[in-house]
C-alpha cells in the first residue's frame, strides 16, 4: 500500500470520528449581536415580567444592547384591562443601555379572574435580530373549560350522578392551585329551599384548608351563572407538588328532582406569596363565609 492510500484512509477516518460524534448536525454560528433584559441585575437575564398583585410604581426594565434598537407597545386583546399597565419614559442611560420606566395598577380584589398582559417588542430591523417581553399579571392560568359550546354551556347533575374531567398534564406546581367555579341549582321539589349540595373531589391532590380529597359547599338556588355564584378553592399536592394526572369529579349527594349546574371551571397557578395574599384578602373571606361547609 502506497503513501497516498494511507493519507486518503486517515482522512476518510477522521471525517467519520467527526461525523459519529457531531449529536445535533451542523452548527449555527454564535451571533456577536445581542440584546437582553434584566430586571434587578445583569447577570439575571429574563425572558418575561410579572407583575405583583399590588401593582408597581415607577417599576424599570433594563435593555441591552450592542445595536440599535426599536421598541413597540402591544396590549393583549380578550383579556381584562387595556391601560393598567403605563410606559413613563424610555431612555438611553448610555451606549447600549437603554432603561424603560413604568406603572401598573394593582388587582382588585385579589381572588378576581382577571388575568391581563401586554407584551414589549425590543428589535433590531438591519441585524434581524428581536425580542418579544411578555408583562403578565394575575394568576397564571393552567385550564379553562366552559364544558359546552352551547349558549346555555354547563354540565348538570343530579341524583348520584358524577362528572370527572379530563386528566390534566400541565396542572403540576410548585405550591399549589387555586380552582374556581360558576355552580347553582335548580329544583322541581316546591319543599326544598336549602342545602344543596356539591362534592369537589381531586385526585392527585387535597383541599388547603382542610386536608381532605373532597370539599363540599352549599349550591344557591338560580336561573344561570353569576359572578356571585362563583366559588374559590385552594389545592395542594399530597407531597409538594400536584399529580400530573390530576383530575376533578363533580357530584351531589341531593336526590333525582335536583339539578346542580356547573361551569366556568378554571385551574390558576398560585406561589407561595400569592397564596399568602389570597387567604388575607377579606373578599375572599367574606366569599367563603356564607357557602362554604
Amino acid at each position: 500500500m502506497n503513501k497516498a492510500f494511507f493519507l486518503g484512509l486517515s482522512a476518510a477516518l477522521a471525517v467519520a470520528v467527526c461525523s459519529c460524534g457531531r449529536k445535533d448536525g451542523p452548527q449555527r454560528p454564535v451571533r456577536s449581536e445581542y440584546i437582553t433584559v434584566y430586571e434587578t441585575s445583569p447577570d439575571k437575564a429574563v425572558d418575561a415580567i410579572q407583575i405583583p398583585f399590588e401593582g408597581v410604581q415607577d417599576g424599570k426594565i433594563h435593555v441591552l444592547a450592542n445595536v440599535p434598537v426599536q421598541w413597540k407597545h402591544f396590549v393583549d386583546q380578550g383579556e381584562a384591562g387595556t391601560d393598567w399597565f403605563k410606559i413613563k419614559s424610555v431612555k438611553e442611560v448610555e451606549s447600549g443601555h437603554i432603561v424603560v420606566t413604568y406603572d401598573a395598577e394593582s388587582v382588585l380584589p385579589l381572588y378576581s379572574l382577571d388575568r391581563r398582559s401586554v407584551r414589549l417588542s425590543f428589535s433590531s430591523p438591519e441585524e434581524y435580530l428581536g425580542k418579544f417581553l411578555p408583562v403578565k399579571q394575575g394568576y397564571s392560568r393552567q385550564f379553562y373549560e366552559d364544558f359546552s359550546d352551547e349558549p346555555s354551556g354547563m354540565i348538570t347533575i343530579t341524583g348520584r350522578q358524577s362528572y370527572t374531567t379530563e386528566e390534566y398534564p400541565v396542572l403540576n406546581t410548585d405550591y399549589c392551585d387555586y380552582i374556581s367555579f360558576n355552580a347553582w341549582a335548580e329544583t322541581t321539589n316546591e319543599f326544598l329551599s336549602k342545602n344543596i349540595t356539591l362534592d369537589i373531589t381531586v385526585s392527585g391532590g387535597k383541599f388547603y384548608d382542610t386536608g381532605l380529597t373532597t370539599y363540599r359547599i352549599n349550591v344557591p338556588f338560580g336561573t344561570g351563572p353569576d359572578k356571585d355564584n362563583m366559588r374559590y378553592l385552594l389545592i395542594v399536592g399530597n407531597g409538594t407538588r400536584l399529580s400530573e394526572k390530576t383530575q376533578f369529579t363533580f357530584s351531589t349527594a341531593n336526590d333525582d328532582l335536583v339539578y346542580v349546574h356547573i361551569d366556568n371551571f378554571g385551574a390558576f397557578q398560585v406561589t407561595e406569596a400569592e397564596m399568602g395574599l389570597l387567604i388575607k384578602d377579606e373578599d375572599f373571606d367574606d366569599a367563603g363565609e356564607a357557602d362554604w361547609i
